[in-house]
């Protein structure tokens, strides 16, 4: 490659000349170190997630013309949920208001948090919580959705993988990940021309105390 790049710029300082900044010719001028995608897992750059549910949704082209791999690094840095509801333990929010009007033949409830101390019926008196702040090792779901762009000619060309903080791809399209990790996006292109993708990651949109996972589960989680 330092041989190519000499005899390159030997050549430019000779006659004059630059690289192409056609994105069409990037493949057929050696110009790949234009191309705006990121051609290595090892320098991917990408957001940092906080809250939860969240979709990064990501459409571009890719291909042997721009770049036949595109990477993305997810941090994950989960502190809350926001003003947002997910699934915890197949628990989802409820939601409380004040309406004191009769609603599908339901009367309006109380609510004394002094009342009910003790069991009723074998139910515990239920305990409001500081929500995702006091979940014990909680673990996030992470689901990858190619979701192509309607041509099909296009879209069974374009690969998507999951892959781990070592690089490692991930087999599954659902995942588990710790609250505080690191994973990877790969796009890949399959042909030798540019082709349009359209790739969604659900992030959170269930979490679930790790205690609660069974020993295969466990070993699915995202390190």
């Amino acid at each position: 490659m330092t041989d190519v790049s000499n005899q390159l710029n030997q050549i430019r300082g000779t006659y004059g000349g630059s690289d192409l900044s056609n994105p069409e010719y990037f493949a057929s001028s050696k110009s790949l170190n234009l191309s705006s995608s990121s051609n290595s897992i090892q320098n991917a750059t990408g957001p940092t997630i906080t809250t939860v549910p969240f979709k990064l949704s990501l459409e571009d082209t890719v291909g042997l013309f721009g770049a036949e791999n595109f990477y993305v690094k997810v941090t994950l840095d989960i502190t809350d949920t926001g003003n947002n509801f997910t699934t915890v333990n197949d628990y989802s929010g409820a939601i409380s208001s004040e309406d004191v009007q009769l609603l599908n033949t339901y009367t309006t409830a109380s609510e004394d948090d002094t009342l009910d101390l003790a069991p009723v019926n074998d139910f515990e008196p239920s305990k409001r919580g500081r929500g995702f702040d006091e979940l014990i090792e909680p673990i996030i779901s992470v689901s990858l959705n190619n979701v192509g762009t309607g041509n099909i000619y296009n879209d069974s060309h374009i690969d998507a993988r999951l892959y781990d903080k070592t690089f490692k791809e991930i087999s599954d399209y659902e995942t588990l990940a710790d609250k505080k990790s690191v994973f990877y996006l790969g796009v890949h292109c399959r042909n030798t021309r540019r082709i349009p993708y359209n790739i969604e990651i659900d992030i959170g949109d269930s979490i679930t105390v790790k205690s609660e996972l069974s020993e295969n589960l466990r070993r699915t989680i995202i390190p």
